[in-house]
């Protein structure tokens, strides 16, 4: 598997198109292979992530002249990528402009035990019972809360072969707390926090579609190597062709 980063130019026109639809950005990053390239699902998915504060925004404020944070687009692939179409109409011509990073290894190498930080953007969805699409098919709807996103991501870690640590886990200097029945408490918050939330509406093959994103970031433990490994080259959740389900692993 490889790992894309590419820094965009929000200061750019051909950014500023691109990022305001993730129909677009899902079709300008396909391009970026050669036809068949990605024809082989048993070696990895094609997985993307734009990051940046008010990525699904930036395009309606990003004017010449203003600060912006940085943006960045992640691209997981399992062959590389050929991102001139991206770097010339909305990144930077620089050798700093795109990094490209073999991630077998660093897959291969993990272990029980590691801790890593990470990043990840989800769609965070549900089946209702009670309601029915035109098929009559258990209807999915979209969590809409910060706790019920959370809550969904923390119902799936064991699945992906991982955890999420508390803060006295991971040590440090803490605070002593208490409850009302003098029991402490220090220590015992998770350290994910849901760091970005949007929603994107768009009309595909007739229909209209809603994702609900959210973005987490925190510490996590691996426990099972190969599930982690399968959510890391597979994604997690819906919406993986629209920028959801890539994590990406970093130093805590």
């Amino acid at each position: 598997m490889f790992l894309t980063r590419i820094f965009l130019n929000p200061g750019r026109r051909g950014c500023r198109e691109l990022i305001s639809s993730r129909q677009r950005l899902h079709a300008v990053v396909l391009n970026c292979f050669p036809p068949g390239a990605l024809d082989a699902p048993e070696e990895g998915r094609l997985l993307w992530r734009l990051d940046g504060s008010g990525a699904a925004r930036a395009s309606r404020r990003a004017v010449g002249g203003r600060a912006h944070e940085a943006l960045i687009l992640y691209v997981s692939s399992p062959v590389p990528m050929d991102p001139s179409l991206i770097v010339e109409t909305a990144g930077y011509a620089t050798d700093e402009g795109v990094t490209v990073r073999d991630t077998g290894a660093f897959l291969e190498a993990l272990s029980p035990g590691q801790r890593w930080g990470f990043r990840i953007t989800v769609n965070p969805t549900f089946r209702d019972t009670k309601q029915r699409n035109g098929k009559g098919k258990k209807k999915t709807l979209a969590h809409v809360t910060i706790a019920q996103q959370t809550q969904w991501l923390l119902d799936r870690t064991e699945a992906n072969g991982f955890s999420i640590l508390t803060s006295r886990e991971i040590g440090g200097d803490l605070p002593v707390l208490e409850d009302e029945a003098g029991e402490r408490v220090d220590g015992a918050n998770l350290v994910v926090d849901c760091v970005g939330r949007g929603i994107e509406k768009f009309q595909h093959d007739g229909t209209y579609v809603t994702i609900q994103m959210a973005t987490f970031q925190g510490v996590l433990e691996v426990r099972d190597p190969a599930r982690l490994r399968a959510c890391l080259v597979g994604g997690m959740g819906r919406s993986k062709a629209y920028g959801c389900g890539l994590m990406t692993l970093a130093r805590p």
